[in-house]
């Protein structure tokens, strides 16, 4: 069992824009889990703490790191669909190539 993406796909000519796709698939694949996780993980972390300073009750509350996360997580979600859909294209163009210059004997 193969994990690459694209495992059915060949080629005599194109193999670098083959290996090209493969590894903007690979990437698209760790953005988009790499994404959702700084979206969740900065969503968790904003949370006040409160301390005792020596008798005195304090709340320490940095700013807000929950909306900069997310719209971090949503570019990445983005970005990550468009060069998934761009290494597909590149597969696609790759496959067309290999199905039109194969001769049938």
């Amino acid at each position: 069992m193969k994990f690459y993406p694209y495992t059915n796909i060949q080629t005599n000519n194109l193999k670098s824009l083959l290996i090209s796709a493969r590894v903007l698939g690979l990437l698209s694949y760790i953005l988009f889990f790499g994404a959702i996780i700084i979206g969740i993980y900065g969503a968790l972390i904003d949370q006040p703490k409160t301390i005792n300073m020596g008798g005195l009750q304090g709340t320490i509350s940095a700013p807000g790191t929950t909306g900069p996360a997310i719209l971090a997580s949503i570019w990445g979600i983005l970005s990550s669909v468009c060069i998934l859909a761009f290494s597909g294209l590149c597969a696609a163009v790759v496959s067309c190539e290999y199905k039109f210059t194969t001769t049938v004997e």
